[in-house]
């Protein structure tokens, strides 16, 4: 479960790095930032959402066709 304090800290450092426009250090905490929230609990519900939202678009160009 260290992986979702790891999520809100790096993305709390990036915030901060995008504002000071900082770019390598923006970077590296996006990618951690990233890293993070794949490797969390809540990847599956992410996973979910995306293949929900593919399927509801592959369901309105079916319907207009």
């Amino acid at each position: 479960m260290i992986t979702l304090p790891l999520f809100l800290f790096a993305g709390g450092f990036t915030f901060v790095f995008y504002r000071l426009d900082w770019r390598v250090p923006l970077l590296i905490a996006a990618l951690v930032c990233g890293y993070a929230l794949a490797a969390s609990p809540l990847s599956g519900a992410i996973e979910g959402l995306g293949t929900g939202i593919g399927a509801a678009i592959d369901s309105a160009n079916d319907a207009s066709k």
